[in-house]
């Protein structure tokens, strides 16, 4: 109805504008659309197909969808919409999926059953299937938050079959006798049966290492995401301290450190290692051979990242008889555990979406950076600052509402085969509102740094003052979300955004009506959520100190990390040092960025400048592949997937000396 009420002439501008987006993608002449997500080749044909859908699905839903004062506010650019291609269909953001749940029970994929798998093999092969099967319901990541938990069950049914087949081959016992649970911790079994006992553990060993190779492959080539994508997928692991449990974990890292076909480090899925006290931090812990193998594989592929369980945020409701309860992340960073109406734990629910506001604008119209005043205007900030975040809530309820009216069979997988915790008690059109309210709805910040260089002249790791200033403000964030839970009786959290196309675009629009303003507008983007600038000089251990105290506030997720200068390979006791003091000054998420060059002539992996070190071949003759991280993923080529300003702060990243 919307588009019979245009006048003829808004019915051809609004064509024109419809024309214009095809031919940009065609032809390919707007890059940061191309290149918006990084995990997206916008350049090839299916990358355009899928890009015609969602630039159209933007437009439809900005002119006919979207409630009056979001839109001004998008228009104003002060607030993003993220995904806002899925906003008119009502689609869900990101999940944690019970994988203990659908193994146990077997699911179907809508085109057959799936039996439950028998040996370790089958399971991880159909670990791969289930994120492939769930990741077109919604339109983020899918992620595992205990996969050894998950996994174990099965290395113990594979040991259990080859020790039986050893009682069988070395006449040691009968193979059919009722011995109860046979599984790697039975030292009676290992004393009574040696040979079958032995057998059975390197069979088992060989398996399951074979099985997490097989994973890590299958989620680096399944294209079957929209556009060609590979599905973003994350598995949290490192806690299981069963010896099936420390079995998938160390496979999982020797997979990772083999590398792909060639040697190649995967870009999936995404690794995070959940540390604990007690459990693999102190040499004697039964986990603790794991965390420093961990630390060894994350300085030579950059996985795993590490997640922090005695943060003071994640212990909250953690209970160390339910691993559900551990803190895990999506990868990127999205944090999804407490829950208002009780499942205070993260399988079976997830983030819904998330709006992010831009920090700087508000700086820079209330600051002293225009030269407009000489002292900022801090009740004008802050006055400003609620208005726009009741206008990016307005927009998240919205959303809701929309999401919560979809029927069952919208999502197909997720709520058929309940991968969302009660979504197989739907009947395929009953609505899921229900359930969805488990999940959580976000309003996220970026540019922390240059909007207190707007205010106050200095951003927060310059002066103490100015960091107070910036914290009280994130702090502001966090007790208005807490207050607008209480009042719409919906999980609002903070969210420390993981800005990849976005830093961009809000910078490229600011800087167009202000001009280059130092230490504001005068690079390609702006700061990562609360980050300390990548350009700015200072020692990673400040860094980390200065950054830990804002993870206590986002409870929707954050991530902090450091850039290190020269191969990490070479220093792994430095490595593991910066790891465990990131993890003593509470960051409740943490990774280390480093330089991993390819040379596609020789295979060579390393610190590639113009020139392989190994084979001579030059850039301009071969291709370098320059893998890199953004916003908490990796990607395989900086210079050719990421748009123009996430390569900007690639370069400008300042490098620490491990």
């Amino acid at each position: 109805m919307a588009w019979v009420s245009q006048t003829y002439t808004g019915r051809d501008t609004l064509l024109d504008e419809v024309i214009r987006m095809g031919e940009e993608i065609v032809q390919s002449r707007n890059l940061e659309v191309l290149r918006e997500n990084a995990n997206l080749n916008g350049e090839s044909f299916s990358g355009k197909m899928s890009k015609f859908g969602s630039e159209y699905s933007k437009w439809y839903a900005s002119h006919f969808v979207l409630p009056t004062r979001l839109v001004q506010a998008i228009q104003d650019n002060i607030v993003y919409v993220h995904d806002l291609d899925q906003y008119a269909l009502g689609t869900t953001n990101c999940i944690f999926i019970p994988f203990d749940k659908l193994l146990r029970k077997g699911f179907n994929t809508g085109n057959g059953s799936v039996r439950p798998p028998t040996s370790i093999m089958t399971a991880m092969a159909l670990v791969a299937i289930i994120f492939q099967s769930q990741q077109n319901s919604q339109f983020g990541g899918v992620s595992a938050n205990k996969l050894d938990f998950d996994l174990a069950p099965y290395v113990a049914k594979s040991f259990a079959k080859y020790f039986r087949k050893g009682l069988d081959y070395f006449e040691e016992g009968d193979a059919n006798a009722d011995l109860g649970d046979i599984t790697m911790s039975r030292s009676d079994l290992r004393d009574q049966y040696p040979k079958a006992f032995n057998y059975a553990l390197k069979e088992t060993k060989s398996e399951t290492f074979q099985a997490a190779e097989s994973l890590i492959h299958n989620l680096n080539t399944m294209s079957s995401r929209a556009g060609g994508q590979i599905p973003f997928t994350s598995i949290n692991y490192g806690t299981c301290t069963s010896p099936e449990g420390q079995l998938v974990i160390d496979s999982l890292l020797t997979a990772t450190m083999r590398g792909l076909g060639h040697g190649e480090t995967p870009i999936f899925p995404i690794q995070i290692f959940k540390c604990k006290q007690g459990v693999n931090q102190n040499p004697g812990e039964p986990n603790y051979s794991l965390f420093l193998k961990a630390a060894e594989c994350s300085a030579k592929r950059l996985y795993p990242n590490f997640a922090n369980l005695d943060a003071p945020l994640n212990l909250m409701y953690y209970d160390p008889t339910d691993p559900d309860t551990e803190f895990a992340t999506m990868g990127c960073r999205t944090r999804v555990l407490a829950d208002r109406f009780g499942r205070n734990h993260l399988s079976g629910k997830g983030n819904l979406s998330f709006n992010t506001l831009n920090l700087v604008k508000l700086g820079l119209k209330h600051g002293i950076a225009l030269g407009h005043r000489q002292e900022p205007d801090e009740r004008g900030f802050y006055r400003d600052l609620t208005h726009y975040m009741n206008i990016a809530l307005e927009g998240l309820l919205h959303r809701f509402s929309i999401q919560a009216s979809q029927k069952a069979k919208a999502s197909d997988f997720m709520m058929r085969e309940g991968v969302w915790e009660g979504g197989e008690q739907l009947a395929p059109d009953d609505q899921v509102g229900e359930l969805l309210k488990h999940g959580s709805l976000s309003i996220g910040f970026i540019g922390l740094a240059e909007c207190m260089k707007a205010m106050y002249g200095k951003h927060h790791g310059e002066d103490e003052a100015v960091y107070q200033k910036a914290y009280d403000l994130i702090a502001y964030m966090r007790d208005y979300c807490d207050g607008q839970s209480e009042i719409h009786n919906l999980n609002i959290t903070l969210f420390a955004t993981p800005a990849e196309g976005l830093a961009g675009k809000f910078t490229k629009r600011d800087r167009a009506v202000y001009g280059p303003l130092p230490g504001i507008l005068d690079r390609e983007y702006y700061t990562n959520s609360f980050h300390i600038p990548v350009y700015y000089n200072i020692s990673a251990a400040r860094k980390i100190e200065l950054e830990a105290k804002f993870h206590g506030l986002c409870n929707a997720g954050a991530i902090s990390y450091i850039e290190l200068n020269g191969n990490a390979r070479n220093n792994p006791e430095a490595f593991l040092k910066i790891v465990q003091y990131a993890l003593q000054q509470q960051v409740s998420y943490f990774s280390i960025n480093h330089p991993i060059d390819r040379c596609s002539a020789c295979g060579f992996e390393g610190i590639i400048g113009a020139s392989c070190p190994s084979c001579g071949s030059h850039e301009n003759e071969v291709h370098i592949r320059r893998l890199r991280r953004v916003t908490g993923y990796l990607t395989g080529d900086y210079q050719t997937r990421f748009n123009p300003a996430k390569q900007a702060e690639v370069r400008d990243r300042v490098k620490h000396d491990a």
